[in-house]
């Protein structure tokens, strides 16, 4: 029997499962009240063995006990750690993202007549067609436009994400200060000799470049030289049809800002 209850002892040494050290414990705990009592009698080694196993369960479960308020700790740490770092990314991308749209929207501001006339095309339809050069090389680098399609002469352009929607919450709104900055850029660094064929404007609403005589053909006048390299930008109201031009009335403002007084002089 000795031999029995000692292997026994062995096998619940080894045993670190909670539950059973604690019904262990629940058994050991009444059998020694009993003892206590005198309801059951044990024998010295018995109880001996017993109060061995109740002190070896008892140090189990604190230790139970600790490691799960341990765990328990540590879990909270890791949740709060995890709330923090991911608070922490939220606010680095949302940082990320204005830097973006700040760094996108001065982009805008510097944009030239033929840049923000493909803008100003991609706000009647999602893709515009656009002939190879720098203004579309430039959009591209600013992130503004991508191409979809590539032709040999020409690309398909949309514009990117981030742009519709810059432009979309505030640029589309202020579009027309955009054309006016750009225009003012444009005329005050134009040649004197090419102004004057815009300073005509203020005397016409629409110039027409090309005079037909039945004897000689057609005849082209001097301006179109100037307007033809300028057709497809915000300076001429669009469509521009054949060889006749409108000014765009927002260039007409800046025609009219910088050169009316050099007119009024001139024509008293």
């Amino acid at each position: 029997m000795m031999s029995s209850m000692k292997e026994f002892l062995d096998v619940l040494n080894k045993a670190k499962n909670v539950r059973l050290n604690l019904a262990i414990f629940c058994v050991v705990s009444s059998l020694l009240w009993a003892s206590n009592l005198e309801h059951i009698a044990l024998e010295s080694l018995s109880k001996t063995l017993l109060q061995s196993l109740f002190f070896l369960t008892s140090i189990r479960l604190v230790y139970a006990v600790i490691s799960l308020m341990l765990d328990t700790f540590e879990s909270w740490r890791m949740k709060k750690k995890n709330e923090e770092s991911e608070l922490e990314r939220v606010l680095l991308e949302e940082k990320e993202k204005q830097y973006k749209k700040e760094k996108m929207r001065q982009k805008f501001h510097d944009l030239d007549i033929h840049q923000l006339y493909i803008i100003q095309e991609l706000k009647k339809q999602n893709h515009v067609s656009v002939r190879k050069g720098a203004a579309l090389f430039t959009l591209k680098n600013a992130n503004i436009i991508y191409t979809p399609a590539v032709g040999d002469k020409s690309e398909s352009a949309s514009l990117t994400v981030l742009a519709k929607t810059l432009l979309d919450e505030e640029l589309w709104a202020s579009f027309d200060q955009l054309k006016y900055n750009a225009l003012t850029r444009f005329f005050s660094g134009m040649q004197p000799k090419d102004v004057e064929h815009f300073v005509e404007f203020l005397k016409k609403d629409s110039i027409c470049t090309k005079r037909y005589n039945p004897k000689n053909g057609s005849h082209y006048y001097d301006n179109e030289r100037v307007f033809s390299a300028f057709s497809k930008t915000t300076v001429f109201s669009q469509p521009q049809r054949n060889y006749t031009y409108n000014l765009d009335p927002i260039a007409k403002e800046v025609v009219v800002s910088l050169f009316g007084n050099e007119v009024n002089e001139n024509y008293g």
